[in-house]
């Protein structure tokens, strides 16, 4: 049988009805709100005091509870009622069952003031995600009923999604054009570090170090995918270089001596505070696809239709740097 709302207590409650051998046993989620604020507040009458009932209608709620599903719920032998095996693991459903409620509720709040339900966001994992915490801060006072989505994603992968409807708005480090396709407003300047650990042979070369220099030591490099060509890492000057897919690996490998490499100042700039990174200052960068910095947009298709919180966004971020 289908669920059918009913109101109890101004508020709305789903009653599911579930076959059980020949019997119909009707759960409502009621129930499972109280089950919760028992082992919540310890005890049926401070769960009582908590949703504004007389201690007996608590009680008949767990009663009922245990009585359809054929379980004793909670121990009552002690001066604290304590779950049983059942019980425990039951609750966590129960719970499950109220967020999911919450959530009905939340969305269809939104939308009954047109806003949209979700919001998907794409962060290339290059950008600091400071500013865009802050906004998507902002925006949840505003548009608390929005469901945020966030994928962080390597140059290229984080376009593809934008232009396949799988985000709304994306927060790129663009190092090629986007084409009049998307419509996109600056936010900052992306800075790259040269770094190395303190051990390395090049910390301790007098500043600026040639270029002719950092080709000598082996360089970690960061690359879209391991086997591609050459043509997809990203700044790459030394002869000897590894290659690896994850900003994180890559910073734990210069850490290390390994090598030295360049990453986004905001990945670097705690290690450079502590001593454990050295920055290095070279004189010139050259070679393709090197670039001490470069622009960080905030990024949409420009045919999209956007909701209200998206749009809030789009304004907002801008001056969240």
């Amino acid at each position: 049988m289908l669920p059918s709302p009913v109101a109890h207590e101004n508020r709305l409650i789903w009653i599911k009805t579930i076959k059980k051998s020949d019997q119909v046993a009707t759960y409502s989620l009621d129930q499972f709100h109280v089950f919760a604020a028992v082992v919540d507040c310890g005890g049926f009458a401070a769960a009582a005091r908590k949703l504004g009932r007389a201690q007996s209608a608590v009680t008949y709620a767990i009663r009922g509870l245990e009585e359809q599903t054929g379980l004793i719920l909670f121990d009552r032998s002690h001066y604290r009622p304590q779950l049983t095996d059942a019980g425990r693991a039951l609750l966590p459903r129960a719970r499950r069952l109220l967020d999911e409620l919450e959530d009905f509720q939340q969305q269809a709040d939104g939308f009954a003031h047109g806003v949209e339900a979700a919001l998907s966001i794409v962060v290339n994992n290059f950008t600091d995600p400071a500013p865009v915490i802050r906004a998507l801060d902002a925006m949840r006072q505003v548009f608390p009923s929005v469901r945020v989505r966030i994928a962080q994603k390597p140059f290229g992968e984080d376009i593809d999604m934008l232009r396949a409807g799988e985000a709304q708005l994306g927060v790129i480090a663009a190092i090629a054009p986007l084409g009049s396709e998307f419509e996109s407003r600056f936010i900052s300047e992306q800075s790259l570090v040269a770094v190395a650990a303190p051990s390395h042979a090049l910390a301790a070369m007098e500043a600026p170090i040639g270029v002719a220099a950092l080709r000598r030591h082996l360089q970690v490099v960061w690359t879209r995918a391991i086997g591609r060509a050459e043509l997809d890492d990203l700044g790459v000057h030394a002869l000897d270089s590894w290659r690896v897919t994850e900003l994180d690996m890559k910073l734990r490998l210069i850490r290390e001596g390994v090598g030295w490499g360049s990453l986004p100042a905001h990945l670097v700039q705690d290690d450079l505070a502590n001593g454990r990174l050295r920055e290095l200052q070279v004189e010139s960068w050259e070679g393709r696809d090197r670039m001490p910095s470069f622009p960080t947009s905030v990024v949409r298709v420009a045919k999209a239709v956007l909701g209200p919180a998206a749009r809030f966004l789009m304004e907002t971020l801008p001056a969240a740097r």
